[in-house]
């Protein structure tokens, strides 16, 4: 290639990359949506406080509300309640001639696809506990309204979420007092309510509720609120409540601190953020709350007129001169249970308003700016995303970076003279350099990022996953690679060839081909989705940049490209992790001794569950599950087998792997440890997380663009690039080589040596450009259930794989007949775990295994083979 190439293909690099700079964006978008209209025309809007409602289709349904029409309350205005349904259609707000059965106001409400659920609510004569289904008609544009079974119980004030096939209501207020009551509701036929354990503590109505994941499982958070009697003066909470979706239990999560100091939010609104996240809007305080209400109880007891009569000016004073309620927007992070104020607002947030979701937008409708006032606005209130401006130094050193890695794809592929040398190296590669690439492999961009994650959700249970690795070194340097190194074999699977039949080695290889084309796909997106959630480069220029580039150096330049770029991806990623570990023990105060003890009382420390309980992830889950997992993947993985392949002699090969075992401890050490201390630094800055970001894994990436330093940070990123380009690297050549040898060469072992190396070069591109569709494909779909339902086919056979070559290896008894039937009944046996059983997933390897490697071995003495 000449240089007027490579300056082409840089040229087009940067187009790429300078395409998705992310600019730097406000923290809160709010965009002012037209009023309530005023019911009188040519009087002023007044607007309501508890209004219900939600959005339905392509319209946004407001009913019902109380205010003053008449004057303010302590003027003698009297609270009227309203029956009216307001219709936003088209950006104009519409009265429908449909109206509520009777008046209504302060009752819950929800947005199902069906519809707006209205649940209870009060009015000047009663507490109601009636449910209606609100959904607007399209082709009559007018409101139907179906009636629901009721409540248990009347209930106003009470606060309501969804949660797959259940509403649940929390709370409330019934006709005399406060409730713990907690009730939900099956939206799935019959629709029946059920009583469910009441919440802890004080009585609480004029709270808020949303839900989050947190470290455990699901839950339900119950803040704020006020416990009220009628005839008592009432109690302002500060504390919140959680209630496990899962293990249906609840806790009390303490006091709401901000700054250390204890905060009432009475009539707040929230919504769910992100992946860790709670918002939280405005809220009433308890301090003037709390005067006015000993002022009206004073009113009511005194019998002295004059006395009355300055208790009502004071009154009226603090009244006519209240600041309004909260302007600020507070955050809480269900996993280091940090609350921070996200943002104050110039206006008052209104309280008792009518709020949803709607799309990634938060509707905030009317509401109680200030005692007894009303407003008529309608916001949308947008958090910001995850972005933080990546900057011109950075992204040169990202170009830089990926130019290197092509630069040695075209060094190399001079060297490139046959299949030996593109498939194996030739030999030229020393043991330590294909060691590292084994480690490089392993270490994919998705771990990198994903081990920090995890430790800073949970804990270090997943610790002995990688020990695992370590562990089954023996088994694979003295019963796998002799048997590999000795045949003189290019494939793994052509093993499988000498010990059984052709069939076996053609199941074993498509099944390693289809599984490493969904593996590129998923190893392209999910780096590229965490990556543009902190930078702003979009995924689908990550998915080309990294795409096409592997394709590039991988094609030029076989193994040698492919491990030597492995070799420098390996010194960036660690060398920076080592970084990222001192930078942030640098920049937090708390000292290490501290640091630790904080962890261990959070239990972030935790490595061994010795519960016997293959549902979860206990250690006996981890260690059995990993060992497989390790075994399957070290032993018959071609991508990991090809390293063992390029060394001369066992010896080589085995140093090959002792190589990735020795880095693997302190590499786990210092990943877990990142994720740990990740956890520390925003539990002391908690406002340094965005509450947007909406994938775990984009946790270190943010810290490395957000807290080091420029330049620093792009080399990380360029590094999670060439971490991702290296899992890639590898999956693209081995696929290349199982595909020559596997199935080119049988079916037309005539083909000349230079014919092949073409063939292999051109079943690189293939691949690669089939990977890169596949990547941009998901990038628009539905990615968890995509990875779900990957693994969840592809993981029938990779561990009877194992089992297959553990028959082989360990057996003299086993033949092809009865290998094959254990393969289909281990995988049948696979399914069915997977599909009617909650067994850990980290267990599918070892029934793979194990069932294949029993099943086979009895089949084959029930089917004998002349072999």
């Amino acid at each position: 290639m000449d240089s007027t190439r490579i300056l082409a293909i840089l040229a087009a690099l940067f187009l790429f990359v300078s395409a998705g700079i992310g600019q730097e964006i406000p923290k809160l978008g709010i965009i002012e949506l037209p009023d309530l209209p005023s019911k009188k025309t040519g009087s002023p809007s007044l607007g309501f406080a508890g209004m219900m409602g939600g959005a339905h289709g392509n319209v946004i349904i407001a009913a019902g509300g109380a205010n003053f029409p008449d004057g303010l309350p302590w003027q003698g205005g009297n609270k009227v309640y309203s029956d009216d349904i307001y219709i936003l259609k088209e950006g104009q707000w519409q009265l429908s001639d449909q109206k509520l059965s009777t008046p209504l106001a302060y009752g819950a409400s929800l947005t199902l696809p069906e519809g707006v659920l209205i649940m209870g609510g009060e009015n000047e004569t009663s507490t109601s506990d009636k449910v209606y289904l609100l959904r607007y008609n399209v082709s009559t544009n007018t409101i139907e309204i179906k009636e629901y079974p009721p409540l248990p119980e009347p209930l106003a004030y009470s606060a309501a979420v969804i949660e797959k096939d259940f509403a649940y209501v929390v709370g409330g207020k019934s006709s005399e007092k406060s409730v713990n009551s907690f009730y939900r509701l099956s939206l799935s036929q019959p629709l029946k309510w059920e009583k469910l354990e009441d919440f802890p503590g004080a009585a609480r109505a004029l709270h808020t509720t949303a839900i989050q994941e947190t470290k455990d499982s699901r839950k339900l958070f119950v803040i704020g609120g006020r416990n009220q009697m009628a005839g008592n003066k009432s109690k302002p909470l500060t504390d919140y409540l959680s209630y496990d979706l899962r293990e249906g239990i609840w806790k009390n999560e303490g006091v709401l601190l901000i700054n250390g100091q204890p905060r009432v939010l009475m009539g707040a609104s929230a919504e769910t953020m992100g992946s860790m996240h709670l918002m939280v809007y405005g809220g009433s305080d308890e301090v003037l709350f709390d005067t006015l209400e000993d002022i009206a109880f004073q009113i009511v007891r005194e019998q002295n007129d004059s006395i009355v009569a300055k208790l009502i000016e004071k009154r009226d004073q603090i009244l006519n001169t209240h600041p309004g309620f909260s302007k600020e927007i507070l955050a809480y992070n269900s996993i280091t249970k940090q609350w921070f104020v996200y943002e104050t607002l110039v206006n008052k947030i209104p309280v008792t308003a009518l709020s949803f979701k709607k799309d990634k937008d938060f509707m905030i409708i009317s509401g109680e700016v200030s005692p007894g006032i009303r407003t008529p606005k309608v916001r949308k209130f947008k958090i910001a995303e995850a972005v933080e401006p990546f900057g011109a130094i950075n992204y040169t050193v990202l170009a830089l970076y990926l130019l290197i890695s092509l630069c040695i794809g075209i060094y190399y592929m001079r060297k490139q003279k046959s299949t030996e040398d593109y498939f194996v190296g030739g030999g030229r590669i020393p043991w330590w350099a294909s060691g590292l690439s084994v480690f490089g492999t392993l270490l994919s961009a998705i771990t990198f990022m994903a081990i920090p994650a995890k430790a800073f959700i949970t804990d270090w249970s997943f610790f002995f996953l990688n020990i695992t690795a370590i562990l089954i070194t023996p088994l694979i340097a003295f019963i796998f690679i002799p048997f590999f190194n000795k045949l003189k074999i290019r494939t793994a699977y052509e093993y499988l060839e000498d010990r059984f039949n052709y069939l076996a080695r053609a199941f074993g290889s498509l099944s390693f081909i289809l599984f490493q084309l969904g593996r590129i796909g998923i190893v392209l997106l999910l780096p590229s989705l965490a990556i543009s959630i902190v930078t702003g480069i979009p995924v689908e220029t990550s998915i080309l940049i990294m795409g096409v580039l592997c394709i590039l150096y991988t094609t030029f330049g076989g193994i040698e490209a492919v491990i030597w770029t492995d070799v420098m991806q390996v010194l960036v990623l660690l060398g920076g992790s080592i970084l990222a570990v001192v930078w942030i023990m640098l920049h937090t105060e708390t000292s290490f001794g501290d640091m630790i003890t904080y962890a261990w009382d959070r239990d972030k420390f935790n490595i061994m569950n010795m519960d016997f309980d293959f549902t979860k992830s206990t250690f006996w889950v981890v260690f059995i599950g990993g060992l497989a997992s390790a075994m399957v993947t070290q032993g018959t993985d071609q991508t990991i087998v090809q390293r063992f392949l390029t060394s001369s002699n066992i010896k080589n090969s085995q140093k090959t792997l002792y190589t990735n075992a020795v880095l693997t401890l302190p590499a786990t050490i210092i990943f877990f440890g990142l994720g740990t201390l990740l956890f520390i630094f925003y539990s002391e800055i908690p406002e340094a997380l965005s509450p947007a970001i909406s994938n775990n894994d984009s946790i270190f990436p943010w810290y490395i663009v957000r807290e080091l330093p420029v330049g620093v940070s792009g080399l990380l990123v360029a590094g999670i690039f060439s971490a991702a380009m290296s899992s890639i690297s590898s999956s693209l050549n081995s696929v290349s080589t199982a595909y020559c040898n596997d199935f080119h060469q049988h079916f037309r072992p005539e083909t000349t040596d230079t014919k092949l190396l073409r063939i292999a070069r051109i079943a690189t591109v293939l691949t690669g450009i089939a990977g890169v569709l596949l990547a941009l494909w998901m990038a628009n779909s539905n990615i968890k259930s995509l990875w779900d339902e990957f693994y969840k086919f592809l993981g029938l056979f990779t561990g009877g794989l194992g089992g297959m070559f553990l028959l082989g290896m360990l057996t003299k008894k086993a033949n092809s007949i009865g290998t094959l039937l254990g393969l289909v009944l281990s995988a049948f046996l696979i399914w069915y775990i997977g599909v009617f059983s909650e067994i850990n997933f980290l267990m599918y390897a070892f029934f793979g295994v194990a069932s294949c490697f029993i099943f086979g071995y009895i089949f084959s003495l029930i089917f004998k083979d002349k072999r």
